[in-house]
């Protein structure tokens, strides 16, 4: 065994690599329900495109939604196939995605930085919070990392060949298709932010020339046009409205989005990086060192003309986003593989010894993980105290309904962050960076662990899975073809995810459509929390409490024979 190892270490890499994050990435996948809004936006419109057996026109609540083209979709859809329409069939094909991006980080990054740096970047972008998270959830952004990763690493082969007097033009016509996925992933960024980044990269070394050979440019733009442009002009040539549907997917979320906030996710400049620093802890702390230590100007250089590609793309990707006025921290997550491989970069060093950054880097990373092992440890004053913080805005809040008790769960959790952060200390003090290196790869393990298969549970059962019980029992009171009153609520796909129904929105300050409402045959009950139910019985409006879970509550309007509700408490 031991001589099988050393003749092939890059398979015991790739081993640990799977293993490790086969089991941080869908350990319990199935257990958290589906949360709102973004991801019960895209389970719930995958899950009636299942239903209908519908591959072009994405729906929600049973009217078309062409905010995002459907490549998610599609992927959700056969999760639903394999394993079923439930949490675990949404999330599924996100999971292996993030696999994927790990073991791929690994395999491109061999070559250009040696097997043991794109190692250490695996693990580095593999167990990184925010990276963990993205690859636990139903949504766009895992997908989309992947797809641009494949082309900007065919694109940079393409590059490379044609500066050695190789032919790269396979290679770029592989780069084409993959952005042409990222396109029906996400739209019009899936063509722009890898075309930026091979236009900048090439202006460094003086070679943009190459960029608009025939040989190159017109095949490409032609699969690029097949793959990337195919369900949007599948659709125009089909839909009744024709090519009206661009105006929603390009006009409103596209340039919308980026000229002014939507939805009221704005932010100042600087969110970016306040999201990196905590999502990609611990780190976070060493990416400044790395940049500040890597030769970025020796172009003869094959590991510095790779990093240097990868980390153009992270900088467009991050500008872009940090300019938006819409901010949500999902967005830079194709940011991440190159910021990991820069990272990794720093650990090839043989000693820390007499090294200021590297104190400061470590110590950052020890403070990081302290303050949330402290942060364990105060949260459950925070949240009996929420009432008293929170005021009147309190007694709109389900979850504070009633009283929340969190048990041990966040003292166990925070003893074992301060553990790790004096482990860290510890291994710091060898000034070997191969050994801190180990203790924080031990350490981001266990803090996305605890965090996500310990601590998401927990805040799933106070926080989401109350909704989903109400759900599930409003599907059992409504018809087929029925639909669900949500009173206050907000928008909750994940009740039409749960429930298999159509939902209405209605409103406390209009009492007469509420009424109106509950005079149609297919709608017998009605969703809303503890606090509007008793307005509403102040109102005068006589209710009947069917079914109620921590604040929230599944009503039914009391009608007399007359088509009003009777008045009373």
């Amino acid at each position: 065994m031991e001589s099988l190892i050393k003749k092939n270490p890059d398979i015991v890499r790739l081993f640990l690599l799977l293993t490790i994050f086969g089991i941080l990435y869908m350990a319990g996948l199935h257990q958290p329900v589906v949360i709102d809004y973004d991801e019960g936006f895209y389970a719930e419109i995958s899950r009636e495109m299942f239903m209908q057996n519908e591959y072009l026109v994405p729906s929600l609540n049973g009217e078309n939604n062409f905010e995002k083209p459907p490549m998610l979709y599609w992927g959700q859809m056969l999760g639903y196939k394999l394993f079923g329409i439930n949490a675990f069939g949404a999330r599924i094909i996100n999971a292996l995605a993030g696999l994927a991006l790990v073991l791929l980080i690994f395999l491109i990054g061999k070559k250009p930085l040696g097997a043991k740096t794109s190692f250490r970047a695996s693990l580095i972008l593999g167990s990184s919070i925010f990276f963990v998270y993205l690859s636990r959830i139903a949504m766009t952004d895992m997908l989309l990392t992947l797809f641009f990763t494949l082309c900007l690493y065919f694109a940079w082969k393409a590059i490379e060949r044609s500066s050695q007097n190789e032919s790269g033009t396979v290679y770029f016509w592989i780069a084409c298709a993959f952005a042409g996925l990222a396109m029906l992933t996400k739209g019009a960024i899936g063509i722009l932010f890898p075309a930026v980044a091979v236009f900048l990269y090439l202006i460094t070394l003086g070679r943009l020339r190459i960029l608009f050979q025939p040989s190159w440019l017109i095949p490409g733009i032609i699969i690029l046009v097949a793959i990337g442009f195919s369900w949007y002009l599948l659709l125009g040539f089909n839909h009744p409205e024709g090519f009206s549907f661009m105006k929603e997917l390009f006009i409103k979320h596209h340039f919308q989005r980026f000229s002014k906030p939507m939805e009221g996710h704005s932010g100042p400049i600087y969110f970016y990086l306040v999201v990196f620093l905590a999502g990609f802890m611990p780190w976070s702390a060493f990416t400044p060192l790395a940049a500040y230590h890597s030769p970025y100007r020796d172009s003869s250089n094959e590991r510095v003309r790779f990093l240097r590609f990868f980390l153009i793309f992270s900088l467009v990707t991050f500008v872009f986003f940090s300019i938006a006025a819409t901010k949500l921290p999902n967005y830079i997550c194709p940011a991440l593989p190159g910021i990991a491989l820069l990272t990794a970069t720093i650990f090839d060093q043989n000693k820390t010894k007499g090294k200021y950054g590297w104190l400061a880097a470590q110590y950052s990373a020890v403070l990081l993980v302290l303050g949330l092992g402290i942060f364990c440890f105060i949260a459950p004053a925070i949240v009996a105290y929420l009432p008293q913080i929170l005021g009147e805005k309190a007694l709109k809040a389900p979850i504070l309904a009633e009283p929340i008790h969190l048990g041990y769960t966040p003292y166990i959790c925070g003893a074992i962050f301060i553990m790790t952060a004096f482990f860290l200390v510890i291994a710091g003090r060898k000034k070997l960076p191969s050994s801190l290196f180990t203790a924080l790869s031990i350490s981001a393990l266990v803090i996305t662990g605890i965090l996500f298969l310990v601590g998401l549970p927990v805040y799933d059962g106070l926080v989401n899975r109350p909704l989903t019980k109400v759900a599930q029992q409003a599907s059992i009171k409504t018809p087929e073809n029925g639909r669900i009153v949500l009173l206050e609520a907000g928008s909750r796909p994940s009740v039409n995810f749960y429930s298999h129904r159509k939902t209405v929105d209605a409103s406390i300050h209009y009492p007469e459509g509420l009424r109106k409402l509950f005079q149609e045959k297919n709608i017998q009950v009605g969703i809303t929390t503890e606090y509007y139910l008793t307005k509403l019985n102040q109102a005068g409006i006589k209710t009947e409490r069917l079914f109620a879970d921590r604040g929230y509550v599944l009503f039914r309007l009391l009608i007399d024979d007359t088509g009003t509700s009777p008045r009373g408490k």
